[in-house]
């Protein structure tokens, strides 16, 4: 019972299915995401407490199957009835008209900004039902086994209007694309935290804006105890390198900052690919 990351290392276990990654009466979170060879492979995860469902970043159009048959393992995929949006990007959010035709009463957890962009996949605005997250760091979704989903701001890393949610029961961080890694071999969880700052370096100093949105977003996260982050492409950062991965971000230039100066992946790209 509880967070099951450290028995995953392992590696015991099947990517057809959903992975389990906390459990315990009442509450669990499992990774329903989609399974393809690609470098920017993306990660879905469904949270699950008592009739509340709530599917985190659920994927681009083509992922769309793959994760509702990862969901129906674990329940009726019609009763999904909240999808939290981190941002409007295809590969995050495409498939949501998908979902709005598996249940029509889904609400849509996103920022204002976002709001206004999700409807361009094909959707109904006005007949969607919406959770705006406020820039406040007030928003929160109260689930029955007493635990909260705390939605925090994270502007301009990478969307002005993007943010980040928190798991007080499982102690997850949902990071969206801030922790995101490119890699060639995707793994579940991180095994070797040296090889995994590179392949975040790739990410992050194109997509994220500057280092000193890094270090708002690292400062405001600093207090709560993390457990596991859980990005939507890449890896899982776990527990033991939860400092680390804060540590590097704070520190890294990115965006803007590199605009004037020679990049510092440049040196390693030809590595990728």
């Amino acid at each position: 019972m509880g967070l099951k990351i450290e028995e995953l290392k392992s590696g015991n276990f099947d990517l057809n299915r959903p992975v389990i990654l906390y459990e315990d009466e009442g509450h669990r979170v499992a990774w329903v995401g989609s399974s393809e060879n690609f470098i920017f492979r993306c990660n879905a995860y469904l949270v699950s407490s008592g009739n509340t469902n709530v599917l985190i970043d659920p994927g681009g159009i083509q992922h769309f199957e793959q994760v509702k048959e990862r969901v129906s393992q674990l329940i009726n995929p019609k009763e999904v009835n909240y999808i939290v949006s981190h941002h409007q990007d295809p590969d995050v959010a495409g498939s949501i008209p998908k979902w709005l035709e598996v249940n029509p009463e889904i609400t849509i957890v996103t920022t204002p900004r976002t709001k206004v962009l999700l409807p361009y996949y094909g959707f109904d605005r006005n007949s969607a039902k919406w959770l705006d997250v406020s820039p406040l760091d007030d928003t929160m979704l109260e689930l029955k086994d007493g635990s909260v989903l705390l939605f925090l701001s994270s502007p301009f890393l990478h969307f002005p209007d993007a943010f980040v949610t928190y798991d007080s029961r499982a102690k997850l961080l949902f990071s969206g694309d801030i922790f995101a890694a490119i890699q060639q071999k995707w793994e579940l969880i991180v095994s070797d935290w040296e090889r995994h700052k590179t392949e975040m370096m790739y990410f992050h100093v194109y997509y994220m804006a500057s280092n000193r949105a890094l270090r708002y977003f690292v400062e405001k996260i600093k207090p709560f105890p993390i457990k596991a982050i859980v990005p939507q492409h890449g890896s899982i950062i776990p527990e033991e390198h939860v400092k680390d991965a804060l540590d590097f971000l704070e520190n890294l230039k990115c965006g803007v900052d590199l605009l004037y100066e020679e990049s510092p992946v440049q040196s390693i790209l030809s590595d990728l690919f």
